[in-house]
């Protein structure tokens, strides 16, 4: 399983509306995630062996909801699925009034 796919499937057991780069719907708290990076690693006989994929997950919710929990129930998911949580940021989106979580976390994947 490519490291997308791991990681849909993690983040759909948040049970909030989880989608790849843009949310459409109604629900006002929801995920988005997106690539960050994707780097080859562990060379040999001039072939990456390996990739890791950088990839940041997007918690948006309002303001007056729990948003601390979602954030550490993500990256609980996160690292019981082998990803590695590398960096947190919790920003608020005054014109929506949005609280914005991004995770930062990656994973390695084999070369297929």
């Amino acid at each position: 399983m490519s490291s997308d796919q791991i990681l849909e499937q993690v983040l759909q057991g948040m049970g909030l509306p989880v989608k790849y780069y843009e949310y459409l719907g109604s629900e006002k708290e929801y995920i988005v995630y997106n690539e960050e990076a994707e780097e080859a690693v562990n060379h040999g006989d001039n072939r990456p062996q390996n990739y890791v994929t950088w990839w940041q997950v997007h918690i948006f919710a309002p303001r007056t909801s729990d948003f601390r929990a979602h954030k550490k129930k993500a990256m609980s998911l996160l690292k019981e699925a082998g990803f590695y949580v590398t960096d947190i940021s919790t920003l608020y989106e005054k014109e929506t009034k949005t609280i914005h979580v991004v995770i930062c976390c990656h994973i390695g994947e084999k070369e297929e």
